[in-house]
């Protein structure tokens, strides 16, 4: 089975500097657990992932508001990619 017969085609993103306000906003409009984190200067390049897990860690440890933290602050950084065409293994 290829990963495009399971991935999503409509994404939504954040950036670095968004807050993780934002970003759990953005979550919880979309249904989703996570974001891909991207800077956009002329084209949208990867930079990251932030998790909802990401998010509730982030602000339990830092003990601060969501408006007040930075997705780049708790977003992965080390990324894995794949293609549509790239088989599931």
């Amino acid at each position: 089975m290829k990963v495009e017969k399971l991935m999503s085609r409509k994404v939504s993103t954040c950036s670095p500097q968004d807050t993780l306000e934002y970003a759990a906003s953005l979550m919880w409009q979309n249904d989703c657990g996570c974001l891909p984190v991207v800077i956009i200067n002329g084209t949208a390049r990867l930079c990251g992932m932030i998790t909802d897990r990401d998010i509730c860690m982030s602000a339990l440890f830092k003990g601060r508001a969501l408006s007040e933290l930075r997705v780049e602050d708790a977003m992965a950084k080390d990324l894995h990619t794949c293609q549509p065409g790239d088989t599931l293994a």
